[in-house]
């Protein structure tokens, strides 16, 4: 526990379950000088608010981000690191903004405060205490709206704001010479204090500033979240609206299952699948490529879709699939939904651009978020909490909930939250923006890992959805309408010989030759037809479509198609008789097409072989009748140019010679250098970063101290590297080499040792 309260990702990890009061709560223990008590903590604070700063410190304290008693309570060391540089949503002090600027850009503030000239770091100190003396006069100078709409937005935070003239207005500033158009807003501020530029193009409000202009000074963040506005449904109305896109769901990958039966789509050599497949299936589907992509993903976290591993790799459906179109409606969504709850991939990602500009692929492995599926729960148990027959107004007011319940992750997965919602809508995890109760209960399920979970939510679906229908009505148009949802049986069936027309309550489907002439490929006689047509339709078949039947059955197979590798022909008649009756010879398939033409299945060079090995002289010949020469030329290989190496001959200076005696004798210096360093730690356990070996990195990024590390290479090699560390996180140590001012990283899983070396 306490090597993880060190470790940057895990309190990042904490953070992101914090709600915006508790975190706030936290920021605020981290501009207190440490330790601090409850009694300072709860003065940031509204009186209303007060009292439920106790409460947040008591769960930060259960979370290892504060620890110690109530009169002396203190983040752990690495929470200020991983909040940033504006905890608070406040700016840095106006002494160590004004200590920042150069002298002359603080004269005109000097001269405007009648302040006597002087040179840093006085001046900026002298500037910032007149700013904090008289800051109720200058804010009460302060009438334009403008001004005003801008430090409200500022002291909200967060405390920084981009401003594309702040140079220009600062040049102005300083030549103390009027502009020749009115004032801006930002330029106002800047003479008079109440906004400091960092850059050119960026200014940051004192947090003195934000203090005299917020209510409080931890601002105005409620410890209850807001209410959600609502949109009262009726349960049962909520639980249709779902199960109308659960039929359409498990419709569609069904039909993407069949699909990629029939035609298997390709898979990329880097992973994924290709643009072009995906724009296929969509036409297929008569879907958008989103959703598409987002069937494509569910059925493969299922495990109904994966790649076939092969020398030529495609995606197929798997073993599985044949057993879930065997069951029902509701077992069937029950398990894409559960996979889609609990896979690590986040399918609105499937064409966007990645780090390197390329688009990201479908079954790939860029779509892989691990924190996709807690963020799923969230936004769920968001919909989950709210009484039965309640309806969220929109997505925003779900996402406002967000931001207020898991600030931090809402603010990094804004897009991702939005894209959750529209895929919950889609796959029928919610009906009208709500939770229907057989999702309930899969979602409670997913949380506390109970056995039936999945089973209770298959059975409130079969109760939601409508009777299943084994029939369908004939229409003298030769269309067939289902008059509710079909049996899995009966829509593979209508599938098969008809096209699907249109969808929803009663579904129409197309009978023509083609579908007709479909079913035929696939087995079917003409009288299956019939017999299928007469048993399964409440109204009598029409005539019509008998006599359709009939010609599609007897125009289907007049042409025949097949394959042959290889043909023997003669115009003796009597020498082919003799080739079929050789014994011998009947392992080869040969079959006559035509009293002077046979054909078989095997190779030209094989059919040669026997031929002639059993007293026959047969011949190959071309495309145009005329003999062909099957002798091959003698095998090669392409010749190496000969290449002359010229050794030209160049004098070495004194200045390279010493050099390169300076680079051997670097080893040495390193070596002593370590053994006489005092600070040196080594790794406990191989690949494992230890918390002792991160705090000595972090103390030589603060101090810009050199290391000498003990490193392996890729190739296993353990070797002695320098570095002067600039920047730690993402598992990676980066600085600048000593030797040659090159910049270098290094993972940490890498590192076998750490010592700082003291300067001689």
């Amino acid at each position: 526990m306490a090597n993880r309260a060190g470790v940057r990702t895990s309190i990042g990890r904490a953070l992101d379950g914090l709600d915006a009061f508790t975190l706030r709560v936290l920021e605020v223990a981290c501009c207190l000088p440490s330790p601090t008590t409850e009694a300072e903590l709860a003065g940031w604070f509204t009186e209303a608010d007060r009292p439920a700063v106790a409460a947040a410190a008591d769960r930060l304290r259960d979370w290892a981000l504060l620890w110690g008693p109530p009169e002396r309570l203190q983040p752990v060391g690495a929470v200020a690191e991983v909040l940033g540089r504006y905890p608070a949503e406040l700016g840095r002090p106006a002494e160590e903004l004004f200590g920042q600027l150069p002298e002359h850009a603080l004269q005109p503030l000097l001269a405007r405060f009648e302040l006597p000239p002087a040179s840093q770091p006085a001046a900026g100190r002298a500037v910032a205490e007149a700013v904090v003396r008289r800051l109720p006069e200058l804010l009460e100078a302060t009438t334009t709206e403008a001004e005003l709409s801008i430090l409200r937005r500022l002291a909200d935070g967060p405390p920084i704001g981009t401003y594309r003239e702040a140079d220009a207005a600062l040049r102005e500033l300083l030549q103390r010479r009027p502009s020749s158009a009115e004032p801006s807003p930002v330029q106002g501020l800047l003479e008079r204090g109440l906004v400091v530029p960092i850059d050119g193009r960026t200014v940051e409000l004192p947090q003195e500033v934000a203090f005299a202009l917020r209510p409080a000074p931890a601002g105005a963040v409620p410890p209850e979240p807001p209410p959600m506005p609502t949109v009262e449904r009726s349960a049962p109305v909520i639980d249709g609206g779902g199960a109308t896109a659960v039929l359409e769901t498990v419709r569609l990958v069904e039909l993407l299952l069949s699909t990629l039966s029939d035609e298997p789509a390709g898979q990329l050599r880097a992973g994924g699948l290709g643009v072009r497949d995906l724009r296929r299936l969509a036409r297929a589907l008569d879907a958008t490529e989103p959703v598409t992509a987002l069937l494509l993903e569910v059925a493969g976290a299922a495990g109904l879709l994966a790649g076939s591993g092969l020398m030529d790799p495609h995606y197929l459906p798997t073993t599985d699939c044949d057993g879930w179109l065997e069951q029902g409606t509701a077992e069937r969504w029950v398990r894409l939904a559960a996979a889609w709850l609990a896979m690590t991939r986040q399918p609105s990602l499937v064409g966007q651009r990645d780090d390197r500009d390329k688009t990201i692929a479908a079954l790939s492995a860029d779509v892989e978020r691990h924190s996709a599926p807690a963020l799923r729960r969230q936004l769920l148990r968001l919909l989950a909490d709210l009484p039965p027959g309640a309806a969220p107004a929109d997505a925003a007011a779900v996402l406002a909930r967000l931001a207020w319940q898991a600030p931090r992750r809402a603010a990094a997965y804004r897009h991702s939250a939005a894209a959750i919602l529209g895929e919950a809508a889609i796959l029928g995890v919610t009906g009208y923006g709500a939770l229907p109760g057989y999702a309930r209960a899969l979602l409670d399920g997913a949380e506390t890992g109970a056995v039936r979970a999945e089973v209770n939510a298959a059975d409130l679906l079969d109760a939601a959805l409508p009777n299943p229908v084994e029939e369908f009505l004939l229409q003298p148009d030769l269309t067939a309408v289902v008059p509710g949802p079909p049996t899995p049986r009966l829509q593979r069936e209508l599938a098969l010989v008809a096209d699907l027309e249109s969808t929803g309550g009663a579904a129409v489907y197309r009978i023509s030759p083609g579908s007709l002439r479909r079913a035929l490929d696939h087995g079917w006689t003409g009288a299956d037809l019939l017999r299928f047509f007469t048993a399964t339709s409440r109204t009598p078949v029409p005539q019509a479509l008998e006599y359709l039947v009939g010609d599609a059955a007897t125009q289907h197979g007049r042409l025949r198609v097949g394959s042959a590798t290889s043909y023997l022909r003669c115009d003796d008649e009597l020498l082919l008789d003799r080739v079929l009756a050789e014994p011998a010879l009947q392992a080869l398939g040969l079959q006559r097409l035509a009293p002077t033409v046979l054909v078989c299945e095997t190779g030209i060079n094989l059919l040669l072989e026997r031929l002639r090995g059993h007293g026959f002289a047969p011949a190959a010949e071309t495309a145009d009748g005329s003999v062909l020469t099957l002798a091959g030329e003698p095998a090669r290989v392409p010749a190496r140019r000969q290449h002359t190496s010229r050794v030209r001959s160049t004098p070495i200076s004194d200045g390279q010679l010493t050099e390169v005696i300076s680079r051997l004798r670097a080893s040495e210096k390193l070596a002593a250098a370590i053994s006489n360093s005092t600070s040196r730690v080594s790794q406990e356990v191989p690949g494992v970063t230890t918390a002792s070996i991160l705090e000595l990195l972090r103390t030589a990024v603060r101090q810009e101290l050199t290391i000498a590390i003990g490193y392996v290479d890729d190739t296993g090699r353990p070797t002695q590297r320098t570095l002067l560390p600039i920047s730690l996180g993402g598992g990676m140590i980066r600085g600048h080499d000593p030797d040659d001012t090159r910049l270098r990283s290094y993972p940490l899983q890498r590192i076998t040792t750490v010592s700082l070396l003291t300067d001689d």
